[in-house]
């Protein structure tokens, strides 16, 4: 779905951009999503199964638009490699020394491409990108910046400029449901920092062949009222089981256990220093490329210091680096751009997108 944000009179594709700008004004920096009714007047109830809608609207898309599909090997995106068929696959690797050690997560996908002879892109991250960071204006030119010392997202930049094919097509997302009393919304939001500007396909949950989305949210919700009905407020896929629920949604789950299993305690512990980050710090140091280090941090304190005054803009956590001190690690937060009540039979587009006035 296309997304943008507004401060004032003014619009920006990039949410760091628009952060300084509202940082600069008090203004409030305003998610806004285009198509928020495509999904109304869909009956969940009539709905065909989700490996259906899933086949069908990988159909509908190759059929339509040149697609490149960007494959992980996570649950969500092997799904889409082992039931769909796509014409080009798109992989991003970090490691600088020991891809099997840095991008151990990613590694499943990387060998299954490669045994499958699958067409793919595989676009590794080199020192000359790590450059980056010297360019204290990034987080507002590179719409898709995000604050891991890997800048991986120059790779989905370069896609955008290139504009070599049609549709980027992501393994995105588990739907984001709140529960107020007996009550179940959906909420859209710009959780998902890839690709921001590119003309994206989320495929679970997004506009295009908008049915497998409301097939999707309403299996999602369908879950946890049966496997935890008194659950309130923001329900939360990474404390259940996760291939339980992934299976109840149609997703394919025949594959190695990742080599560490995420949840929201591990997220809000490692911020932007988790194992992946970590490891490519360990890297830099035998490369003797501590500068490197030294220009990420300093470009993360030049974004709190752009950003930070903006209403509701960015969190800071502190985290212990070894030879660097205590390092401020700047994350956006989260806006709502749409807020769907969720009825038997239909969905029920709210008039605000404040999860307050629920």
């Amino acid at each position: 779905m296309k997304q943008y944000y507004r401060v004032g009179s003014e619009t920006f594709v990039s949410p760091y951009a628009a952060l300084r700008q509202s940082a600069r004004t008090g203004e409030f920096a305003e998610l806004c999503v285009d198509n928020k009714e495509c999904f109304l007047d869909i009956d969940p109830s009539v709905l065909p199964s989700n490996t259906e809608l899933i086949k069908a609207k990988a159909d509908y898309l190759n059929t339509n638009y040149r697609c490149r599909f960007h494959y992980t090997g996570g649950g969500d995106s092997h799904t889409l490699i082992n039931q769909t068929a796509w014409p080009m696959h798109y992989m991003y690797l970090r490691g600088l020394i020991d891809i099997r050690h840095v991008d151990e997560e990613y590694m499943f996908g990387y060998d299954y491409l490669q045994e499958h002879n699958l067409p793919a892109q595989i676009r590794y991250i080199t020192l000359e990108d790590y450059e980056i960071w010297k360019d204290l204006e990034a987080p507002y030119t590179h719409a898709g910046w995000y604050y891991g010392v890997s800048p991986s997202w120059v790779s989905g930049h370069a896609l955008i400029q290139s504009a070599e094919y049609e549709l980027e097509v992501t393994g995105y997302e588990k739907p984001l449901l709140y529960k107020k009393d007996d009550d179940y919304y959906w909420l859209i939001n710009d959780g998902p920092d890839v690709l921001l500007g590119a003309n994206r396909c989320d495929f679970f949950i997004d506009d295009y062949y908008p049915e497998l989305a409301v097939k999707q949210v309403y299996s999602y919700r369908d879950y946890f009222a049966q496997v935890y009905p008194d659950r309130q407020g923001f329900i939360e896929w990474k404390e259940t089981d996760q291939n339980d629920l992934l299976d109840k949604m149609g997703r394919n789950i025949d594959r190695p256990a990742q080599p560490l299993v995420k949840t929201t305690e591990f997220w809000r512990d490692n911020h932007h220093l988790n194992y992946k980050h970590r490891r490519t710090i360990e890297e830099l140091e035998i490369l003797g490329r501590q500068d490197i280090i030294r220009d990420w941090i300093a470009a993360g304190e030049s974004l709190i210091a752009d950003c930070n005054a903006a209403p509701h803009g960015i969190r800071i956590a502190e985290k212990k680096l070894d030879g660097y001190g205590t390092v401020r690690l700047p994350q956006r937060i989260n806006r709502i751009g749409a807020i769907y009540k969720m009825h038997k039979k239909e969905l029920e587009l709210l008039d605000h997108a404040d999860i307050y006035k629920l």
